[in-house]
């Protein structure tokens, strides 16, 4: 429009004014274009239709050896494909040298398609030591059983073997497998995490990699019923760390735990056992382990309540490092993430950026979340509603790396989404693969965990965004600072199905 008008103005001048004109604005022009979609490297769609929860790992891995990436997701109804691919639990392979993408549906020989069209059901993916993949999966508490399986060939996603089940005998939610080297006396042990008696956290355990599993013991308890801890795990071969909140933020006001996993035992931050053996069905309450926050601590003034955990990564000196969520002043239009380090002494815990509002009213906790960089400490993605470089409100979630150099207290800003017509969320960086680092998240639309229009993205190089988005907003163009609302609600509101338990 402003185009338009300008040309009206000097439409009566003479050719060769006119062209002065235009050659002495086109730069003012140029900066004042909206640039739409940026993303900081070539953008590569690896599903068009799929969701994941983050309470389920590895979602993603970078399998070396092989030169790809594998990566689980959810399809539904409201995507690609529609009621055809919906409830599809997905496994999808992105070679890396050729950009080539595969897909395989892991429950194409369902009975059913009740409760399979929900992003808690995607799978965690594990490379084997002889190269071949497992996958574990559940219906989020569809029923009892955690499903399995195993790829037919090293390094092959195109084919596996058929679906197995293990019969947990209670409602049976998230799949997280760890593997440690040392246990049963150096044969190793592999284990899966998952919620299933009591709403608790309890492990299954397999002494050959995945092909059997048999019940292996509660990792921890709280109350009766639903009152169920969130945990977030991570191992590097010699031992599962993780960290926990005592329930679910809307019914409880959390803080955040940290405890370890080693040779068949549980121990705080400091070492000391908390739980001789974890192989039993008996386990210990979050608040014996190591709490990292106290909800109610204050930051900047301002009282932090209701924690969710978000992710945890070990260092290579074996020291965790975590992110987690938190109301602030306990207000549900106002999240905050957090980074902790733990020095081998003692937590640190900074502020890391605001997170803005909840996606969508029904669960006013779930935020654009975050991802910790496996390999750097010092380096991490969030998403979010409001630029952590300005605090100016964002029409859409967008994806910002954050990078320190003094262990979290302070850290810059870049952005690896902006100015989107959609909503950029749950950012992952894949474990595995040496020294490479990709990056991943979901572009769309997301009205529930059942009801969602979502493509899985990524990054497999990571490159500043282009000069003239930058120049765009410096120089005025609508966007960050604009003075538009704090995107706090989601582009949906869907309600989730009566009573679920997500």
């Amino acid at each position: 429009m402003r185009f338009a008008l300008l040309l009206l103005s000097v439409g009566a001048r003479p050719a060769g004014a006119l062209l002065g004109v235009l050659l002495t604005l086109a730069p003012a022009l140029l900066a004042r274009a909206e640039v739409v979609d940026a993303a900081a490297g070539s953008l590569i769609v690896l599903n068009d239709n799929g969701s994941w929860c983050w309470f389920e790992g590895e979602r993603a891995v970078v399998d070396a050896a092989s030169g790809r990436i594998l990566v689980s997701s959810v399809a539904n109804a409201a995507g690609p494909g529609g009621a055809t691919r919906a409830g599809d639990v997905e496994v999808t392979s992105l070679e890396l040298a050729t950009g080539a993408v595969s897909r395989f549906t892991l429950n194409a020989d369902r009975s059913d398609n009740a409760g399979w069209g929900d992003d808690h059901n995607s799978a965690a993916l594990w490379v084997r030591p002889d190269g071949r993949y497992l996958a574990m999966y559940s219906r989020h508490s569809g029923d009892a059983l955690s499903r399995y399986r195993i790829s037919a060939h090293p390094g092959d996603a195109s084919s596996w073997s058929a679906e197995q089940t293990f019969d947990n005998r209670a409602g049976t939610t998230y799949s997280n497998l760890h593997y440690l080297r040392a246990d049963q006396n150096g044969a190793g042990r592999l284990y899966d995490f998952t919620r299933t008696a009591n709403f608790n956290p309890n492990l299954l355990v397999s002494a050959d990699l995945g092909t059997t599993w048999s019940y292996g013991g509660r990792l921890l308890t709280q109350g009766t019923g639903r009152q169920r801890p969130y945990v977030r795990y991570a191992s590097n071969g010699e031992r599962i760390d993780f960290i926990a909140t005592e329930q679910h933020p809307r019914n409880f006001d959390n803080s955040v735990y940290h405890g370890y996993i080693q040779g068949g035992r549980l121990y705080d931050s400091a070492g000391r056992p908390v739980d001789g053996n974890l192989l039993d069905a008996e386990a210990v309450a979050p608040t014996a382990l190591t709490a990292l926050f106290r909800t109610g601590a204050e930051f900047g003034g301002v009282a932090m309540r209701r924690a969710w955990t978000i992710d945890i990564a070990i260092d290579d000196r074996g020291r965790p490092y975590a992110l987690f969520q938190a109301r602030a002043g306990d207000d549900d239009g106002d999240h905050r993430f957090f980074y902790a380090r733990f020095d081998g002494e003692r937590w640190a815990v900074h502020q890391l950026a605001k997170a803005g509002g909840f996606l969508y009213r029904q669960e006013n906790d779930y935020t654009g979340l975050a991802a910790l960089d496996p390999r750097n400490p010092d380096r991490l993605f969030i998403s979010t509603t409001i630029d952590p470089r300005s605090d100016a409100p964002l029409p859409h979630y967008e994806i910002f790396q954050g990078d320190t150099s003094d262990g979290g207290a302070t850290w810059n800003w870049s952005p690896i989404t902006y100015r989107s017509s959609a909503d950029n969320l749950r950012p992952l960086v894949p474990k595995g693969g040496g020294e490479h680092t990709a990056l991943l998240w979901l572009r769309g639309r997301y009205s529930a965990y059942t009801n969602y229009d979502l493509r899985v993205v990524g990054l497999t190089a990571i490159r500043p965004l282009a000069e003239p988005t930058l120049a765009a907003e410096n120089a005025g163009a609508a966007g960050p600072g604009d003075g538009s609302p704090s995107h706090v609600g989601g582009s949906g509101g869907v309600a989730d199905p009566a009573n679920a338990a997500d």
